[in-house]
């Protein structure tokens, strides 16, 4: 079955090359401020990292690349996109812009972030520090691809 009829109404068709129109006002709000969170989570993911607080960057890494692509989910009109999965979300939005597949590793790396046991009796700190540090460069590939995709898209999300 063409993607022109299982696509819902306005999305985008990679083969034809339609394009949806411009997201409504509200929608375009809720991905400005998913994406400007998504921002402000990996800045602080940044921070925690240079104090030494590795879990805590470890969830903010998480956060934020669940914000980035959320944003995009938002201007797409997914009013109810999957939540705390990266790679859910990665799935979704692979349907409008194929680069997000490419996203799927880093994704699916992030997805052990919520398996961190923070009360653990024995933490090797190495092994936090490694893993906190994989997981703020997975996030970062993350909101680093869909900059790239509001950049490439600006005409069509943000034109007046």
């Amino acid at each position: 079955m063409p993607r022109d009829e299982l696509a819902p109404p306005g999305a985008p068709d990679g083969a034809t090359g339609v394009a949806a129109s411009a997201p409504a006002e509200p929608m375009l709000r809720r991905a400005r401020l998913m994406w400007e969170q998504g921002q402000a989570d990996l800045k602080e993911a940044r921070r925690l990292l240079r104090a030494r607080s590795y879990l805590d960057s470890a969830f903010f890494s998480f956060q934020a690349s669940i914000n980035a692509l959320t944003s995009v989910c938002y201007l797409h009109g997914e009013y109810r996109p999957p939540t705390h999965s990266p790679l859910r979300l990665v799935g979704v939005l692979q349907d409008y812009d194929a680069h997000f597949a490419g996203l799927g590793p880093a994704a699916e790396a992030l997805e052990a972030v919520q398996e961190l046991n923070p009360y653990a009796a024995e933490r090797d700190a190495e092994d936090e520090q490694r893993r906190s540090r994989l997981y703020y460069d997975h996030s970062d590939s993350i909101l680093k691809s869909v900059r790239g995709y509001l950049k490439r898209n600006r005409r069509r999300f943000f034109a007046p």
